[in-house]
């Protein structure tokens, strides 16, 4: 990752520090997949032979323990709309990084004529709400603060971690209901 010139050196220090915290979203994201795709298979099983299983396991551990790896199996995708989110965050930001450091770029910056804010409402114009609401407030933040983008990924990558826990605490918690359910 390359020092950005637009920042100050504690600037890149924060923003070298969040972006390589950011780089493990794509295991999380893997992890959720791998997680989901078990889950789904062990409920496919459980709900193709639920008569065969209800024999072996009391109902209401049967029910609780679908129930658990159902909840599991949603927080699972939301994590992975999350983690998409995010890796397509960072591709952006990337991108957008590498054309504002270039001379050409530099060049194309200097003759902007707009001011921030018609620029910003240029900008959000075609997105409809709430997108644009939320755009107009990420470039007003982006307007105050040079790291307000990474600051956002860290906060949506801290979801995506919380999401990821509760999909494997509850998928864990379904597997283990069973257990204790064994007649």
């Amino acid at each position: 990752m390359k020092h950005l010139q637009h920042l100050s050196a504690e600037e890149n220090l924060q923003r070298l520090t969040y972006r390589n915290t950011l780089n493990n979203t794509e295991a999380i994201e893997k992890f959720a997949t791998w997680l989901i795709t078990g889950l789904a298979a062990i409920l496919g099983a459980m709900i193709v032979n639920s008569e065969a299983v209800s024999k072996a396991i009391t109902s209401s551990c049967f029910s609780w323990g679908l129930t658990f790896l159902v909840i599991s199996l949603l927080l699972g995708v939301i994590s992975k709309q999350v983690g998409a989110a995010l890796l397509s965050g960072l591709s952006v930001l990337d991108e957008l990084y590498n054309k504002i450091e270039s001379p050409e770029w530099q060049a194309v910056l200097q003759e902007c004529s707009d001011s921030t804010e018609e620029f910003g409402l240029k900008l959000i114009s075609p997105f409809s709400f709430p997108i644009s609401f939320i755009m107009h407030r990420a470039f007003k933040n982006g307007s105050k603060d040079k790291l307000a983008a990474e600051k956002r990924l860290i906060k949506l990558f801290c979801i995506l971690i919380y999401l990821s826990w509760g999909q494997s605490i509850l998928g864990a918690l379904g597997l283990l209901t069973f257990a204790i359910g064994i007649k």
